[in-house]
């Protein structure tokens, strides 16, 4: 599939928003309770979506969605929260399995698990 260089920026630049917005959720959640979650296996992603309000869950769904049919990837925006949160990226890199079982929460979360 070709995709013309518009479409590309644009989707990199959509990643990098949602990135940004969730790096912001993650400071006002406070980054070092969640870091000590995540030291014993907790999903940072999951804790942090499932402990929102109903109607977070469903804005925030709706946005994800909208952002998978633009060609934006969980795997992109975590990879972007990484790079912009080392903190963050250094705890996915750590941990076996830790950025599969964040990406497993993303889409249990999307399908309404």
């Amino acid at each position: 599939m070709v995709i013309n260089f518009s479409a590309r920026a644009a989707r990199h630049m959509l990643t990098i928003k949602a990135a940004r917005q969730i790096k912001q959720e993650i400071e006002q959640a406070g980054l070092e309770t969640l870091k000590v979650l995540a030291e014993r296996g907790v999903s940072i992603v999951g804790t942090y979506l499932m402990g929102c309000s109903a109607k977070a869950q469903e804005e925030y769904r709706s946005k994800f969605n909208s952002l998978l049919s633009m060609g934006v990837t969980p795997e992109m925006v975590l990879d972007e929260v990484a790079s912009i949160m080392p903190e963050v990226g250094a705890i996915m890199k750590g941990k076996e399995g830790y950025r599969k079982a964040e990406l497993r929460k993303i889409r249990e979360f999307l399908k309404g698990a």
